[in-house]
């Protein structure tokens, strides 16, 4: 076994201890040239370059080096001079005072020396400065008058009583009605002129006058009816400095990435800026003008506005004080769409809704859940926009409401046992029955948020329909001719889609509604009234070069139809958050009558007309074809670039809609351009929601508006 271990080792050891014979074998070398390839510009190559480069390319720069500096002829000692201060002696003008001298009656004119009969300039003054230089002039032949001689009414009291009117105690003697009375004349003589009858002077009047009382009724400030009211002008159209406290309420916090901007808005622009001291809690402003609104905005640094507060000039404005002290400005969340969702049989106070209350905004484009309070909101929408807020819950007829955005609203949602138990007893007293749910308005009469009794309701667009009105115990009365005490009332079987409600009380108008009904579902129809109202500017203008037109304009918050003369006029509207139609009718037959939305809340109402020919023409111009019971929409967007669609209409030709720019001109980029708006061809008939997205803020403008068969409606953009 150890031979068999030790064998291989040693045939390992033979291999390596045999010789071999190489002598057979021969070597040929083979060589091959290597190449190296570096980029001249690369770091690596540039320092290899300067290293095999010949000492000769520096002789130029050892020459230099070799060159001895020469001094420059400075002062070596002196350091640099970067600035000095230098005192100049004081400079003293000499001017010798020039004696002129005035005369106080000259015949070259009541300037004195040196007046110049050309009064041109005087032309080029503003009223205000006329009236100022009219008061210095006053004042300066007041200064000037020779005060040695009689005063004026020294003079007129000579003058009496040599005309016999009063003895020289200055009493007054008995009048002569047959008697004439005679005035100094321009060259000291008298000259007559009929006596003037007085309806409103008494001998009473007559004989407390005296000489003493003519001459302190002299003023130097001129006491004319005029100079006042220059006095009263100048005083409203001056600069006015409002301050008031300022507050942010709501949750709103201010921090380093916020900012309030204090602004005066006049009509939609933006005027004086105002400033906010914080740790005072207060803000002041200085306006030129007393029109328009005072606005309190918190930004953030993105430019959206988180909270909003705001009060009208009108409301603070008066007299002539030039310094006031304004209201409080609470700096509140931006409203946007909110409603507070509640059952109408409520038997538990702390949750308002029913169970899995679910809640749309614009046509179901926003689908929300009803939080534990019963609030549902939409946000980032624009202020004054409006959509129909719908709301349903399991065993409840939904319920649609139309509602604007900066307001919380409230709907209700009835069940449909309680439905059925009202249909029943309709029914029954009507001779009627009701196979499925109908359609129904439901709601109650208010003034100021409290019910009011004695008003009548009727359906403007339907006046067939009769209402049912409530009694004391909340049960449906035939007999009531009038609402109750709680102003509840009830409308059936109403045709679906837009309708307007009226409240009239003695035959004069108290409140309206709008409201949309659709099949099997309650339209919440609250009429609101108020006691407070606003004076608004109106102003009816060519929409593309601003001309004022003469039209006739119905609104719905005015009794009456007015006219407009001269394109603009003051209306007064109620101080409510309330959607509102006005129909528009221009002089002549160039601009198209066309039905306008309004809010009862607005600042101003501008009306933009457009013409028939600049419609046709478009269409033309695009070869846009006709298609029957259809209309037109124009809408006006003037803050930001934009894009528009109808809501729920997802199959509407975009090659109706056309943009134009702020002259009227097509776009062709299919996106609308801020300062200018859009057109919608073809549009069915329906309430449809008009929707404008913002190309800068993203935010959502709405509008709901009712479109007739071959009729126009303008919607203004404007937040």
């Amino acid at each position: 076994m150890q031979l068999k271990r030790l064998l291989p080792f040693a045939m390992l050891a033979g291999c390596f201890a045999w010789s071999s014979h190489t002598g057979g074998l021969k070597y040929i070398p083979i060589y091959e040239g290597l190449t190296i390839r570096a980029q001249k510009s690369s770091p690596p190559h540039v320092a290899f370059e300067e290293t095999i480069r010949p000492t000769s390319n520096f002789s130029e720069w050892q020459h230099f080096q070799s060159i001895a500096p020469v001094a420059l002829g400075v002062e070596k000692k002196s350091p640099a001079l970067f600035a000095k201060q230098v005192v100049l002696a004081e400079m003293t003008i000499q001017k010798q005072v020039q004696n002129v001298a005035t005369a106080t009656s000259s015949d070259t004119g009541p300037m004195g020396v040196g007046y110049s009969s050309d009064d041109s300039w005087m032309s080029q003054l503003t009223n205000a400065q006329k009236n100022r230089l009219q008061e210095a002039q006053v004042r300066n032949e007041v200064l000037n008058q020779d005060w040695k001689g009689s005063s004026w009414g020294e003079m007129a009291a000579d003058t009496l009583e040599k005309n016999g009117v009063i003895n020289s105690r200055g009493e007054v003697l008995q009048a002569n009605a047959g008697k004439a009375v005679f005035v100094n004349g321009t060259r000291g003589e008298t000259v007559a002129r009929p006596a003037v009858q007085r309806s409103t002077a008494s001998d009473e009047n007559v004989s407390g006058y005296s000489a003493a009382s003519a001459d302190a009724g002299y003023s130097f400030t001129g006491n004319n009816s005029s100079t006042g009211e220059a006095q009263d002008k100048n005083a409203a159209t001056g600069v006015r400095r409002i301050v008031g406290p300022i507050e942010i309420t709501g949750g709103l916090a201010i921090t380093n990435e916020h900012h309030i901007e204090v602004r005066r808005n006049d009509e939609g622009v933006l005027k004086e800026l105002g400033r906010v001291d914080l740790v005072k809690g207060t803000y002041n402003i200085d306006v030129e003008q007393t029109t328009g609104t005072v606005v309190a905005r918190l930004v953030n640094k993105d430019g959206k506005t988180l909270g909003e507060g705001s009060f009208r000039l009108n409301r603070i404005i008066g007299g002539t004080q030039n310094y006031l002290t304004g209201p409080k400005i609470k700096v509140e969340p931006h409203p946007d769409y909110s409603v507070a969702v509640l059952s109408a049989y409520n038997s538990n106070a702390n949750d308002t809704a029913p169970a899995q209350t679910r809640v749309t905004f614009v046509k179901g484009v926003s689908d929300v859940k009803v939080n534990k309070e019963g609030i549902a909101s939409m946000e980032n929408v624009t202020r004054g926009s409006s959509t129909v807020m719908r709301a349903a819950a399991p065993k409840h007829l939904e319920t649609t409401n139309l509602i604007v955005s900066g307001k919380e609203s409230r709907s209700t949602l009835y069940p449909e046992s309680m439905v059925k138990a009202l249909l029943d007893i309709i029914a029954q007293d009507r001779n009627e029955s009701f196979d499925e749910a109908p359609s129904l308005i439901w709601g109650k009469v208010m003034l100021d948020g409290k019910t009011v009794a004695g008003i009548d309701v009727m359906v403007e667009t339907a006046p067939d329909l009769k209402p049912i009105y409530f009694n004391q115990f909340m049960m449906p009365d035939p007999k009531l001719t009038k609402t109750s005490d709680n102003g509840m009332y009830a409308f059936v079987h109403v045709p679906t889609g837009f309708h307007s409600l009226l409240a009239t009380r003695s035959n004069s108008i108290f409140g309206y509604v709008n409201v949309v009904t659709e099949e099997g579902a309650v339209a919440q129809g609250d009429l609101e009234a108020t006691m407070k109202t606003e004076s608004v500017p109106l102003r009816i203008f060519d929409a593309f070069n601003g001309e004022p037109v003469k039209s006739d304009v119905t609104m719905q918050s005015l009794a009456e139809e007015l006219q407009v003369e001269a394109g603009s006029a003051t209306i007064s509207l109620p101080h409510l958050n309330r959607f509102g139609l006005m129909r528009v009718h221009p002089e002549g037959t160039d601009y198209i009558p066309a039905r306008y939305v309004y809010n009862d809340n607005d600042e101003f109402v501008h009306v933009p007309l457009v013409r028939w020919e600049w419609l046709r023409a478009i269409k033309t111009f695009l070869r846009i074809n006709d298609t029957p019971s259809t209309g037109f929409i124009v809408g006006f967007v003037p803050d930001e670039d934009f894009e528009v669609f109808l809501a729920a209409y997802d199959n509407f030709n975009p090659q109706d809609i056309v943009y134009f720019d702020m002259q009227g001109r097509v776009l062709q980029n299919r996106k609308g351009a801020a300062g200018g708006g859009f057109i919608l061809y073809n549009v069915p008939q329906d309430t449809h929601e008009v929707v404008v997205t913002g190309s800068r803020t993203r935010k959502v403008y709405s509008r709901v508006v009712p479109v007739d068969p071959n009729s126009l409606s303008v919607l203004n953009f404007r937040e």
